[in-house]
């Protein structure tokens, strides 16, 4: 093992987790709601429909929050998922698809006025027209037909208690162009690491007895900004939505170790990371009678830097990588209506995919070769589909489809390897409404994971240990069987309750594991050492089948009823219990970086008459857990509290205060060290590095013109 690496082994646990799933600081659109009359209950196609009127007393800006009080719905971003199809979240805009698949579906409703909202339609179980995306339940935002151009401009900063500040602004808008709509979107941001902070970290040598204490000193800001311009207008007797996207972002960490008390620095680690992503892409729709025919064509690509620099005065080292990545995708689906019971759709999907990485490490002036240090990964997949939405009964739909997916992944460089995949994925989802307020939801489904490209190559980081990830080969993607059940249940005006349950049969399933490069393995009696550890390297791999299960409760609790008018209480507590059998040990234990449970609260407290909303916003404290092969690591997450406030005393006017963290969240990483693999070896160090992030104030101020 190097110096360097040692000396970071026993001072610095890996990052296993980003920080705590703070509120993000948005700077959202402002607007006044419009009021329209109720739309009656289309009962016998599952519809819910929720005029503007409904979310008056609210006085939203966007159609984002919008969607956050509908009772029962629970937002879904979508998946970060190669292709398509399998990317997307649940809920439209007039029935289609956010035309960008880089942008968040957040973002994009976000970007909607609420002024510009004439309904929004839950819809359960299906509906003439609707792609259900695979959804048991999907929104669908209605725009107003008569809307006209409109532009906002917002601004916004946050102060620290150290002194840093987050100035962000965005200026946005949309106005007709010929026969369409033309919008565009400007943010430029500064961005600060709430994972990042200030500790003492305890580390005790378990051979020797000694206690260490070192002082640390963590900073991460950020700061880029994202450009957005899109076009959508009837073309060819259809509807055609182009969208582009240009993302930069840069991203700079530091670290200081120190003597405890701070007498001397012992070392100092830099990181830096340099992206820039952009996309271009569009959709073509047209109806053809009781047809339906959508076109979809997306090109996206990713270029990144990063670098890793290490010194404390006798040592130094650095790590750089260089990647790029790219997509093409191509999407054609063809929906046909027999009836408002039965919808038939069929299509396919074929993309294109490639990572190209480079690293390079050198330890005090000398090149060290990193195990898949230069690594290309190709894919070739290819998708057919067909399903079928028959609404037997007013109170009962079933949905039944097959999904055929063929691909294959190349691998270049260190390894050249190349296999093929076929993977039947079957689906059947049951919605059953015995009442108007009450709602079963049954899916069956087999479901096939993708591969994370980025696991074919080999990474150090200096900033987190020192660890030596070595790339992964021969990985197949997990397979899951999946069995879910939910049951809501409204009541009063807009109250619902929601319990959720999902059970997971997984095959190959990957996480870490252990691999030996022979070639660096000391010689002894002759013969290469494959137990000495500083051959073996920690690396992405199946492990076998696992079992997982998921059971969440969801509250949407007005208070009007309770004695206070206009208070709202949202809940959501889930509880998460897997198993799978440690590919080192041979024990059963839970799948690595897994929350047995996590929880949030918001209240928020509506005064139409002061113009004004404020609320507190709760997140939970969490536990991770992630098994390597010589180590265990851990990151716990105190709870996060935020207060806000919001005036609004004009319609196209809104100032908001936010104040974040009140309890000081600590993010405390810890790990236990093994002198030989976890099998075999027994914990002869152990760590424990708790880090304060001080509570701040934030500021925005937002016009629509």
């Amino acid at each position: 093992m190097s110096p360097i690496i040692a000396l970071l082994a026993a001072a610095s646990p890996e990052v296993i987790a980003t920080a705590a799933p703070a509120p993000a600081i948005v700077l959202a659109q402002e607007s006044a709601p419009a009021a329209v009359q109720a739309v009656t209950p289309v009962a016998n196609q599952g519809v819910t429909p929720y005029p503007a009127s409904f979310f008056a007393e609210a006085s939203p800006n966007s159609a984002m929050d919008m969607i956050a009080r509908i009772p029962g719905f629970a937002f879904d971003e979508g998946d970060s998922v190669r292709g398509y199809g399998g990317a997307a979240g649940n809920v439209l805009i007039d029935g289609q698809r956010n035309a960008s698949k880089t942008e968040g579906l957040e973002d994009a409703l976000r970007r909607i006025q609420a002024k510009d909202v004439e309904r929004i339609d839950v819809i359960r179980g299906g509906a003439p027209g609707i792609d259900m995306q695979g959804k048991t339940v999907i929104a669908n935002i209605i725009l107003k037909k008569d809307r006209t151009g409109s532009w906002l401009f917002a601004v916004a900063n946050a102060i620290h208690q150290d002194g840093r500040t987050q100035p962000a602004m965005r200026f946005e808008g949309s106005a007709p162009v010929g026969p369409g709509t033309f919008n565009w979107s400007n943010l430029f941001y500064v961005g600060i690491d709430d994972g990042a902070g200030e500790g003492v970290q305890r580390g005790e040598n378990l051979t020797t007895g000694a206690v260490e204490r070192t002082a640390w000193d963590e900073t991460g800001t950020g700061h880029g900004a994202d450009l957005k311009a899109g076009w959508k207008s009837p073309l060819f007797g259809g509807r055609v939505a182009v969208n582009s996207r240009y993302h930069l972002d840069i991203y700079e960490w530091s670290l200081n170790a120190f003597d405890n008390p701070r007498t001397s620095r012992l070392f100092v680690v830099k990181d830096r990371q340099d992206q820039e992503d952009a996309e271009f892409g569009g959709s073509w729709e047209r109806e053809f009678g009781k047809a339906k025919v959508e076109l979809t064509a997306l090109q996206t690509g990713s270029d990144t830097t990063y670098t890793s620099s290490f010194d404390d005065g006798t040592d130094s080292a650095l790590f750089s990588e260089d990647s790029q990545r790219g997509e093409t995708i191509g999407r054609a689906s063809l929906r046909y209506t027999f009836s408002p019971e039965l919808i038939v759709e069929g299509g396919g999907e074929g993309a294109f995919n490639f990572l190209e990485a480079s690293t390079d490490y050198v330890e005090n002036g000398i090149a060290v070769v990193l195990p898949q240090a230069d690594v290309r990964v190709e894919e070739e997949r290819y998708e057919g589909f067909l399903t079928a939405n028959w609404r037997m009964t007013p109170k009962l739909a079933i949905e039944g489809g097959i999904k055929v997916e063929a691909s294959k992944i190349s691998q270049s460089g260190a390894t050249n390897l190349s296999k093929e995949f076929t993977y039947y994925k079957p689906r059947v989802i049951a919605t059953w409404s015995p009442t108007d307020v009450d709602q079963v939801r049954v899916r069956i489904e087999r479901e096939v994971g993708q591969l994370n490209f980025r696991d074919f190559a080999s990474s150090i980081s200096l900033s987190t240990g020192g660890t030596v990830t070595a790339g992964g080969a021969d990985l197949e993607p997990a397979k899951v069987t999946a069995v879910e059940a939910a049951y809501e249940r409204k009541f009063w005006k807009d109250g619902a309750i929601t319990f959720r349950y999902i059970h997971e049969e997984i095959t190959d399933v990957i996480d870490r594991i252990r691999v030996t490069d022979v070639a660096s393995c000391p010689i002894v009696g002759g013969l290469p050492d494959t137990s000495d550890l500083s051959c073996n390297f920690d690396a992405p791999g199946n492990i076998g089948d696992g079992v997982n299960d998921v059971g969440q409760v969801s509250v949407n609790l007005p208070l009007a009823n309770l004695g206070l008018q206009g208070g709202l209480i949202r809940s959501t507590l889930t509880w998460r219990k897997s198993e799978v059998t440690d590919p080192t040990t041979g024990v059963a234990r839970r799948l690595s970086g897994q929350e047995p449970f996590s929880w949030e609260v918001r209240f928020s407290q509506d005064l139409p008459q002061y113009k004004t909303q404020f609320g507190v916003d709760v997140f939970g404290n969490f536990t991770e857990r992630y098994y390597r092969y010589d180590r265990v690591d851990e990151i716990q997450l105190e709870t996060w509290v935020t207060f806000y406030a919001e005036w609004k005393p004009q319609p196209d006017l809104a100032i908001r205060i936010e104040a974040h963290n009140l309890l000081g969240r600590d993010v405390t990483r810890s790990r236990e060290l093994y002198d030989a693999p976890r099998d075999t070896g027994s914990v002869y160090y152990r760590e424990n590095r708790p880090l304060d992030f001080p509570s701040f104030f934030y500021m925005r101020i937002r016009k629509t013109f």
